[in-house]
């Protein structure tokens, strides 16, 4: 008897969890977490340990099954170099991208990113700030991030090349044309040769995500058969490191800079990157004063994860840490299309609680995409964290809506 009443509940329960009401998302994107959440996050933790043990035991891989605790490439070499686009008529938005920034104490900053994509397609930013010349950005800029490729199967356009020299430890970064002085738009020749030289392992998106993170941002959200399809069309392989880039910039006019400035530089390929997929984000990298390398940041694609908490911590002997929760939340902060100009938020990782203050010193703006999709802030700051001094790039992103701006899509 006892039996039948416990089988009837347990039936009377699950009912009831089936037909709860999803709550609405906050500010009507951002999912939170539903009545089913529970069971399916025990469910899909179960999952990512499943991929994860097949990912150990992986000898090869093709790619077709990267992500989600499976690697992309057998090895860091087949990783870190130039990949080949598959086919246009399949996946006419491929990308294969790098992308570096780095600053220091003393108010230097550089960002430098090659998004290669279809039909030779590369697009290109540059930035360079000095405390005396505030903000320099590649010239071709003012027309278009969308450039022509100089070489098809290498990270080069515009007269900025990116060479990997050896697998996950150096890059070669190279410049010669012309940048614009914002402040006072004086356009100058400027040449660099710079060298990239990592002091952290590489963390790996796709096998190093805390699958507490993962597995909370995939459990918030509405699961079908259509959903987890945008799940794995939307998945790029991308993977992060530290390093320092070291070199001379010469700049007409103004003579010698020796640059010495450390952040992150990043590699990210996949059959699609559809910038108008992305509602925000906002992610920090920040290098403290002790050479410890922090990255937090939240993601939001309304189409497969409306909110995804991401970040890590190496510290200077090696050792990762994942972020597992945050006080930083996307709808709290900048949501009227406004970044702010100083934020502080908290969060864990290793077990341990941090408090991170976030400060711009200065910023620049650009847009995106196949035409102006997105509108991104590259906000040069510097931080705290846990009273230790850092400096580094604060990237907040946009889809170019009228929801965040007067003139979105019409521009």
């Amino acid at each position: 008897m006892i039996a039948y009443v416990l089988t009837a509940v347990g039936v009377l329960y699950l009912v009831r969890l089936y037909f709860a009401p999803e709550p609405k998302p906050i500010a009507g994107v951002y999912k939170q977490r539903g009545p089913r959440y529970n069971v399916k996050y025990c469910f899909f933790r179960l999952i990512l340990w499943l991929r994860q043990r097949k990912n150990k035991q992986l000898e090869s891989t093709t790619g077709q099954d990267a992500g989600y605790g499976v690697r992309s490439r057998g090895s860091p070499e087949e990783m870190d170099k130039a990949q080949d686009l598959p086919n246009i008529k399949d996946h006419p938005k491929a990308v294969d991208a790098v992308y570096f920034n780095a600053g220091n104490k003393d108010g230097y900053f550089f960002v430098a990113a090659t998004a290669r994509r279809q039909n030779n397609r590369v697009q290109t930013l540059l930035y360079l700030r000095t405390p005396d010349l505030g903000i320099l950005q590649g010239s071709f800029m003012s027309e278009s991030t969308n450039l022509e490729g100089s070489d098809p199967k290498s990270f080069a356009a515009g007269g900025l090349k990116m060479i990997p020299l050896e697998a996950m430890k150096e890059w070669k970064l190279t410049f010669k044309g012309k940048m614009l002085i914002v402040r006072t738009g004086q356009e100058v020749d400027v040449n660099f040769d710079l060298l990239w030289t990592a002091f952290t392992p590489y963390f790996d998106f796709d096998t190093d995500m805390s699958p507490v993170t993962m597995a909370d941002a995939i459990c918030r959200e509405t699961w079908s058969r259509s959903y987890f399809d945008d799940l794995q069309r939307a998945h790029q392989t991308h993977y992060e490191q530290f390093g320092e880039i070291t070199g001379r910039v010469n700049i007409e006019g103004h003579g010698n800079i020796d640059l010495n400035v450390s952040g992150v530089r990043d590699h990210s390929y996949g059959n699609i990157r559809d910038w108008k997929d992305l509602y925000r984000y906002a992610i920090q990298y920040c290098t403290l004063e002790d050479k410890t390398a922090v990255c937090l940041g939240l993601i939001s694609m309304p189409r497969s994860l409306s909110r995804l908490l991401m970040g890590y911590v190496f510290h200077p002997d090696g050792q990762l840490d994942t972020v597992t929760w945050s006080s930083f939340e996307l709808a709290e902060l900048g949501e009227d299309g406004v970044p702010p100009k100083e934020f502080k938020a908290k969060f864990t990782a290793g077990g341990k609680m941090y408090n991170m203050k976030c400060t711009v010193v200065d910023y620049a703006r650009f847009f995106i995409g196949d035409g102006k999709d997105a509108r991104i802030f590259e906000r040069f700051c510097d931080f705290e964290i846990n009273g230790k001094k850092g400096w580094g790039i604060s990237e907040w992103d946009y889809r170019n809506s009228k929801k965040f701006f007067a003139d979105g899509e019409n521009i």
